[in-house]
């Protein structure tokens, strides 16, 4: 693969220390690459007025970016280039540069789904997420998702399982550059999905997860889809975010129903109150599908008041439906633009030997199967007990009721899982 000058210099652009994507798409504003470097490197450029790029600019050298990404096996699609992805083409929060591993030529010309979910999930949500994965490939649809460990992977997982002649290829949408694979338990999904399908991310390579960069990638998930469809939310959940992004573009959100007993299914139910289309099974998307293809309006309204107000506020359902019986008649707030999506500086990638490409595996293995297999109940219950802030060790055996030896195993489990943190007595939830 050889990488032009103007990608090169686009990769090199991403990986500026403090860069992000929104200062991206203005130093790329109706300039090339080339001649936006070339201005950031003299401190002209019109996007730079503070010069915050320049002494990083001058000092880098845009070719050596351009090997790295093409001993690594990442594509750099340029917005405007032939071979940029035509579903985000009009969108308004397209990304100016995207990276690939796999084959982006697989996102067109297709029906798209987004299934999105909790990390969190329980044995249901991941059982129907990777049904109505497998189901939708075999239909033809593609599957978008963020190869997240929960309803994301089992989507994923359900996806790659499909046995159909011309099942359709999965599509993903990460949060880290393309060489950091995250959660490391999803290794043999990310392998299987580049493999087949496509990998995409606006994140320079050597990028790690970072908080902030999660809901700036949802918008892409929501953008790239016909139709969302959240199988599994707690309320107030991350999910929430592609919904919004969702809303905002007018793409139809669905959602599965689920026990009023789960927290799990908090956040899904409570977009049903707010008048999404239920899905029991493929059949439901693939109706939504059509009807969304087709212009016309999907059975049930779309979000716009009661769902933008939980996913900005991240408040529960039930707080939110309150709010919306005290003022039935008021009128949703403004939509934010993409621009305003919180969005942490990436920090550049210290110079390396070219990274190995990512080595595809062979049909599908014992570990991809692993992604949609429900967890031990003494790590579930473990699992449900530690937020997304330090949890000490003392609060979980409180709320779980577990002697210290069972929390302990569990604990060590759900880390090298990659679904929780651990520090001096305490741990956290990976998000």
């Amino acid at each position: 693969m050889s990488i032009g000058s103007h990608r090169a210099h686009a990769a090199a652009l991403v990986g500026l220390p403090g860069m992000t994507p929104v200062r991206l798409a203005k130093v790329l504003d109706g300039i090339g690459p080339v001649d936006a470097w070339r201005a950031l490197a003299d401190g002209d450029h019109p996007g730079d007025a503070t010069r915050r790029f320049r002494a990083a600019a001058r000092a880098t050298d845009p070719s050596g970016a351009g090997d790295r990404y093409d001993a690594a096996g990442v594509r750099i699609l340029v917005h405007g280039d032939d071979d940029y992805p035509r579903a985000l083409d009009g969108d308004r929060g397209a990304p100016a540069v995207l990276f690939a591993l796999g084959s982006p030529e697989v996102i067109d010309d297709r029906r798209r789904v987004a299934l999105v979910g909790t990390r969190s999930a329980t044995a249901y949500g991941r059982q129907v997420a990777a049904d109505l994965g497998r189901d939708l490939a075999d239909a033809g649809v593609g599957v978008v998702s963020g190869l997240a460990i929960g309803i994301d992977g089992a989507a994923h997982a359900g996806v790659v399982r499909a046995g159909r002649d011309g099942s359709a290829p999965p599509v993903a949408v990460a949060g880290t550059g393309l060489d950091v694979v995250y959660p490391t338990a999803n290794a043999a999904l990310w392998s299987e999905v580049a493999r087949r399908g496509v990998i995409l991310s606006e994140a320079a390579l050597g990028t790690t997860p970072r908080r902030g960069i999660f809901p700036a990638r949802n918008r892409i998930i929501a953008a790239l889809a016909d139709v969302v469809v959240v199988v599994e939310c707690f309320a107030g959940g991350g999910s929430m975010h592609t919904v919004e992004a969702a809303a905002r573009r007018g793409i139809p959100v669905c959602a599965v129903p689920g026990s009023v007993r789960s927290p799990a299914s908090y956040g899904t139910n409570g977009l049903l109150v707010d008048g999404c289309t239920p899905v029991r099974d493929v059949d439901d998307v693939l109706v939504a599908v059509s009807l969304a293809r087709a212009g016309s309006d999907p059975p049930l309204p779309a979000p716009r008041t009661a769902t933008l107000v939980a996913a900005r506020g991240r408040t529960s359902a039930g707080r939110a439906t309150a709010r919306r019986r005290q003022s039935p008649t008021a009128p949703p707030a403004a939509p934010r633009s993409d621009a305003d999506l919180p969005v942490e500086p990436v920090e550049p990638v210290e110079p390396v030997e070219p990274v190995e490409p990512v080595e595809p595996v062979e049909p599908v293995d014992r570990a991809v199967l692993e992604a949609i297999e429900p967890i031990e109940p003494v790590d579930r219950a473990v699992l449900e007990a530690i937020e997304d802030t330090p949890t000490s060790v003392e609060a979980v055996l409180t709320r779980t009721g577990l002697s210290l030896a069972e929390v302990a195993g569990a604990g060590n489990r759900l880390v090298s899982r990659g679904q929780l943190r651990a520090g001096p007595g305490w741990w956290s939830r990976c998000r």
